[in-house]
């Protein structure tokens, strides 16, 4: 007798704003199913994934647990029952993906609602068909939600999301209900709160009169104000330049709510949403009186400002680890982290017109929250870490670990090709008879030339088979040649010690293939300031890990770009 097929069940939700018992329904159903089959259903492989999008597969939990699982040998179920395919997912090429990586492991997905089994030779085509219905759901939701959205804003609601200076004030539709007893809210209004609006209100008279962003969040932050949001990457929660820099541009301070201005777009790896702008065409304006906190003339001062600034001061930046084209040459920007608050030390001083700048932390220099005072010129914190790193890389049992990891991959490689001339050596045999073959042909060539005459076609033919003879040849030459691999640990250990100490011209002759490939090696370095009798030091730290190694602590001289007398590293500390 055919044993029974064993089942794994998989139940999703979507929304938290959906029923928890909706995970029961699906499972009911799947149960239920098998059991008409006179399948079996296996505990320990019912599983879901609670209010989990079906858009990415990130996040799924359940879902890639059932996937890892299903990879074991023997597999330990044959089949995986789904409500219906909108359950796995609700993007085409995932589902299709699912039910591949399943088959190729000998699991089957059966959709209990389409009576969908995908064992069928029919099944691909269907399961694409809902697929695409599943995926064209989503596509139609986001299209409703968004004209929900626009509806809301025409009306002078807010469609979502908060701004310091109002509150979020929901608005009640006793003619529905919702969770826990309440009423359904139909929208939401804001409402201007006095004591945030006079701090609105203060910074954009305060920059109006000429205090500049840092200065402001520096003033806000010594009178302790609390900032608008809580910090994503430092420990302090605090006022700071880009912050402000925004609230002087938000129009809806003036009474004009600015809708559609970008637009959300899922990450297909991540999962995660990203918000990407729109163009201006799409922009639009909804006059909202009551929204207003400043008046027409201060807000024209505050612009006025701010183009005044842009045109004497602006930067023209690139983004990512190299927002200025001067700083694509500052080979550790974006490593650096402040080792008071955790903040990301930046460039905090001169230019590079001067021809230097200034490494120090922002959170001390633009939002005066943390007692870190210590700059850096950025030639010199360069000089001085690439001289600790070479430093550490010739220490003999740094030298050794390089050495042997080198002489590993030496030898591989040195195996492989022993492997690759054996190989070859197998065809010698093949290229001969190919090159007999082909030199045989090019006599009759000729000898047919010589009896009718002149012939291009025959040329032709004759000039293809020579050119094919040459590259036989070569074949053969390259075959035949003897590889000189001898290599002595001498010659190893002072070929790796060269090398280690041309680390710096390695990293400075292309600064941004060299970041790239730090970045493997190193996540952070942490700076922390520290006095010392011959002035002030940053006692670097963190993960340096190019040849591998135990982490180290570097005193690095730092007394605002002076040139010390001494060398510029005072030891190598190990730390656990």
């Amino acid at each position: 007798m055919t044993p029974p097929v064993r089942c794994a069940v998989y139940a999703r939700f979507s929304s938290d704003l959906q029923r928890p018992a909706s995970i029961e329904d699906q499972v009911r159903r799947c149960r239920d199913f098998a059991a008409g089959q006179h399948w079996g259903v296996i505990e320990d492989y019912v599983r879901f994934d609670e209010a989990k999008s079906a858009a990415s597969l990130a996040g799924r939990d359940a879902l890639r647990s059932l996937l890892e699982d299903a990879k074991r040998k023997p597999a330990p179920f044959d089949c995986l029952l789904v409500d219906d395919t909108s359950r796995l997912a609700r993007y085409l090429p995932d589902v299709l993906s699912l039910n591949d990586r399943l088959r190729y492991h000998g699991v089957f997905i059966y959709a209990v609602a389409q009576r969908l089994d995908c064992r069928e030779k029919t099944s691909r085509p269907l399961l694409t068909l809902h697929g695409m219905m599943d995926e064209q759901f989503l596509v139609s939701l986001a299209e409703k939600v968004h004209r929900g959205q626009e509806g809301r804003a025409l009306q002078g609601l807010q469609p979502g999301g908060k701004c310091f200076g109002y509150r979020n004030v929901p608005i009640e539709d006793p003619t529905r209900s919702a969770k826990y007893g309440r009423f359904a809210v139909s929208g939401v209004r804001l409402e201007i709160d006095e004591e945030q609006a006079a701090i609105v209100r203060r910074v954009f008279e305060m920059y109006a009169a000429g205090e500049s962003l840092s200065s402001i969040a520096k003033i806000l932050n010594a009178e302790g104000v609390q900032a608008p949001q809580p910090p994503r990457t430092r420990d302090i929660r605090a006022w700071c330049p880009s912050s402000i820099r925004e609230m002087l541009r938000n129009e809806r301070y003036r009474g004009v709510f600015v809708w559609n201005r970008t637009r959300k777009e899922r990450n297909p790896e991540t999962g995660r949403k990203t918000s990407r702008p729109r163009p201006m065409s799409e922009w639009m304006r909804v006059e909202v009186p009551k929204w207003r906190i400043v008046s027409d003339e201060l807000w024209d001062g505050v612009q006025s400002q701010i183009e005044f600034v842009n045109e004497r001061f602006g930067k023209r930046r690139i983004g990512g680890f190299s927002r200025t084209e001067q700083s694509k040459k500052y080979l550790f920007s974006g490593f650096l982290k402040c080792g008071l608050c955790g903040a990301n030390m930046t460039i905090v001083s001169g230019n590079g017109r001067r021809g230097y700048v200034k490494y120090g932390c922002p959170s001390h220099r633009y939002r005066g929250v943390c007692s870190n005072r210590v700059m850096i010129r950025q030639d010199r914190l360069e000089a001085q870490l690439l001289q600790g790193l070479v430093a550490r890389l010739l220490r003999p049992d740094m030298l050794e670990y390089a050495l042997e990891r080198f002489a590993a991959q030496l030898q591989e490689r040195l195996r492989r090709l022993e492997e690759e001339a054996k190989r070859a050596a197998g065809g010698v045999q093949l290229l001969q008879d190919r090159r007999e073959e082909l030199q045989t042909k090019a006599r009759n060539l000729a000898e047919a030339i010589a009896a009718i005459g002149h012939s291009p076609s025959l040329l032709t033919q004759l000039s293809v088979i020579e050119r094919e003879l040459e590259r036989v040849d070569a074949q053969l030459l390259q075959v035949n040649q003897p590889m000189n691999v001898a290599v002595t640990m001498a010659e190893l250990r002072e070929f790796v010690a060269r090398k280690a100490g041309e680390l710096g011209e390695i990293l400075r002759a292309d600064v941004a293939t060299a970041r790239q490939a730090l970045a493997k090696h190193i996540e952070k370095l942490v700076l922390t300031p520290q006095e010392t009798p011959e002035g002030p030091v940053l006692e670097v730290s963190g993960d340096v890990d190019l040849f591998g190694g135990e982490p180290c602590v570097v005193q690095m001289v730092a007394r605002d770009g002076i040139e010390p007398p001494t060398p510029a590293f005072s030891g190598l500390r190990s730390t656990n």
